[in-house]
């Protein structure tokens, strides 16, 4: 009888010794070896039990000091396993961060990986050698030099952890290629499915120095020691070779999250600087960027402008890059859950650049809950209006973008994008003749943007065919009387303090039928050129609803009385959104079921026609159950427009409430 309890724990003891097996320490700074971080990504590399391994960092003395990990020659072993952490926080005097967004990142970081020493791998050769088969369409060639690199594992997270690079490094079968300090390779569809789904990075700086939390120097004193590109990813093309026995293939679509990954416990602790010009390029997707500084030092006021230091030489195309990509979100996905720590902080740029650009197909796109040239503390950056938000949308069938509130009822507010002394979409307009290349923009806060001439603004003032709004009239009825143009709101002359008259430009037939008026405080300066700018939503307003009191399609009579604008410069935008219809309704044992066409709506329910209008719950498919004791609700869908689902009028027009 007491041999039982003995077998017992023998058993425990050793499911406990190979639990413990999954984690490798990194004991020393000299980058090969035992202890070492090569040593340790080879072990997770070869560990096959199935189970999570971090790496963590103990390296002597563990008292506060700074460890530097040079980069050695052909760099580290690929990471080619899953479900594997890379944890710098595990080194002593090392914690990540404790404030929100909008406050000083007051992370303490004691692991450095850095090729200031001018070394790196060649991704093409390292996936040829870990193959041993050739790969003629991998993403990436030997000029592409990563300190880390990623091929085929799924959930790979790295957080914790300072980058500092020289921008050129050389490899024992490359010289002077462009390190991309991590570098995440998708296998080739014929091979596998394994897309390197789930990967992370949290909690890391990138061009900074963790002791100064100042911008960090290659020796010369003038080369920003930041990598050409800090995260590269990008698809693998079919490799045309038979595929071998690959374990652990994963289905698993998993987000490539950068920052605050969705519904995280410790949101805050993921929140990542970068000083660089050029910060993440990927193509394929989902993507996710969330809780990041972008060309702003971790005190949160300071810029570190690529644009400027260095002379301007490490400039590169953006803070973030997408090409042939779908599923993008950048900043807060309105979902209820860490929205206020979600938003991205841009810094600006004085001597020109770009904070976001698409190339190849786009796909969905949702920018929320950003601020672009604002400090932490609401203020200006005040250098001027070269930072260019978007570079362009593209113009594919596939491209829908919101950039704002979905208004859904759900962290709407936190959606709205803070936008300050920048140049909004220089969106071509030569090849801009589709609906689908309109931007769904509503709820943002805008002071001193501009548009460049040439380009279809969001909003603008423009009456004439330069200004893009010809390209309009595949769904916006733009005749006007007496064949006049008037796709710019028209505010009727009896508007007053109480009551908002006017009229739009209608919709030539479905889908986007719904016309939604959004009323804004202005921008008090505005631009040099005049545009009507949004600073301060509001209200909104629809069309024909119970609210209106003009029955004409594109004109509308409303109440303000209550909103105190008496005085006030506002803005007036107008969307076409998705007219939704609820096809049938039903009622039994305490429940209501709504039906509707195919699509994600939000459900929101009233006692009145006229309000107010509460978020019930988010709804996708083509019916939902609401349990309700209340039989008499009202009840109506809101499209959620997790990308796009209307169109915003490029035009506005501002004027004075009496």
């Amino acid at each position: 009888m007491k041999k039982l309890p003995l077998f017992n724990l023998i058993g425990l003891l050793a499911f406990a010794s190979a639990a413990q097996a999954a984690n490798q320490v990194v004991t020393t700074e000299t980058a090969t070896g035992p202890g070492s971080l090569t040593a340790a990504i080879n072990a997770v590399n070869g560990d096959l039990s199935g189970l999570p391994q971090t790496i963590s960092f103990h390296i002597p003395p563990e008292a506060g000091e700074v460890h530097y990990i040079q980069t050695p020659l052909d760099a580290y072993p690929l990471i080619t396993n899953n479900n594997i952490t890379i944890d710098g926080y595990t080194q002593g005097g090392a914690s990540p961060n404790t404030h929100p967004i909008h406050a000083p990142n007051n992370a303490t970081l004691k692991i450095v990986l850095t090729s200031t020493n001018g070394n790196a791998g060649s991704m093409l050769t390292m996936v040829t050698i870990a193959t041993g088969s050739d790969y003629p369409n991998l993403g990436f060639g030997d000029s592409e030099m990563p300190i880390l690199g990623i091929f085929r594992g799924t959930n790979v997270w790295i957080k914790g952890l300072c980058f500092q690079a020289s921008p050129t490094t050389t490899s024992s079968y490359y010289a002077g290629g462009d390190c991309k300090t991590i570098c995440i390779a998708p296998d080739a569809p014929d091979v596998s499915n394994l897309r390197c789904q789930g990967f992370h990075v949290s909690g890391c700086w990138f061009g900074i120095d963790p002791v100064t939390k100042q911008v960090a120097y290659m020796p010369d004193g003038v080369t920003v020691a930041t990598p050409t590109i800090c995260i590269a990813n990008y698809s693998t093309g079919t490799n045309g070779i038979q595929p071998g026995v690959i374990p652990n293939i994963s289905n698993d679509p998993g987000f490539y999250t950068c920052g605050v990954a969705a519904g995280s416990a410790t949101p805050r602790a993921e929140f990542n600087v970068f000083v660089t010009g050029y910060g993440y390029d990927s193509t394929g997707g989902p993507h996710r960027l969330s809780g990041n500084f972008w060309g702003v030092l971790p005190d949160g006021v300071t810029l570190g402008d690529i644009s400027v230091l260095d002379g301007g030489t490490q400039e590169g195309d953006a803070f973030m890059e997408f090409g042939s990509s779908t599923d993008i979100l950048i900043g807060t996905d309105g979902d209820g859950v860490n929205d206020a720590d979600e938003g991205n902080l841009f810094g600006s740029y004085a001597n020109g650049g770009v904070d976001i650009y698409y190339y190849g197909g786009q796909g969905k796109t949702v920018i929320a809950g950003n601020t672009f040239g604002v400090d932490i503390n609401g203020n200006s950056f005040n250098v001027g209006q070269s930072s260019l938000l978007v570079h362009h949308f593209n113009h594919d069938a596939t491209c829908e973008v919101r950039f704002g509130s979905d208004f859904n009822g759900v962290s709407d507010a936190l959606e709205a994008n803070t936008v300050a002394d920048a140049v909004l979409f220089d969106n071509d307009t030569a090849s801009a003749g589709t609906q689908s290349h309109w931007v769904l923009m509503r709820g943002n806060s805008l002071t001193n943007t501009v548009t460049p001439n040439g380009s279809r603004p969001p909003l603008g003032d423009g009456q004439t065919a330069a200004d893009g709004q010809n390209l309009y009239t595949n769904f916006i009825d733009v005749s006007g009387p007496n064949g006049t143009l008037d796709i710019i709101p028209v505010i009727g002359g009896t508007t007053t303090a109480s009551t908002l008259m006017g009229t739009c430009g209608k919709p030539v037939s479905a889908p986007f039928n719904q016309l939604t008026v959004d009323l804004y405080e202005s921008d008090p300066a505005g631009d040099a050129a005049g545009n009507p700018q949004g600073k301060t939503w509001r209200a909104a307003f629809v069309d024909n609803s119970a609210a209106d009191a003009n029955p004409a399609v594109g004109a509308f009579t409303f109440d303000i009385s209550a909103l105190g604008l008496s005085g006030k410069k506002v803005t007036l935008t107008v969307t076409y959104a998705e007219g939704i219809v609820i096809t049938s309704i039903s009622r039994a044992a305490g429940t209501t079921t709504l039906h509707y066409p195919l699509g994600n709506y939000s459900v929101q329910s009233a006692t009145n026609p006229n309000g107010p209008w509460t978020f019930v719950q988010l709804a996708s498919g083509t019916s939902t159950v609401i349990p309700d004791a209340n039989p008499l609700k009202l009840y109506r869908l809101v499209s959620t427009i997790g990308s796009a689902g209307g169109q915003t009028s490029p035009f506005a027009v501002s004027f004075l409430i009496p």
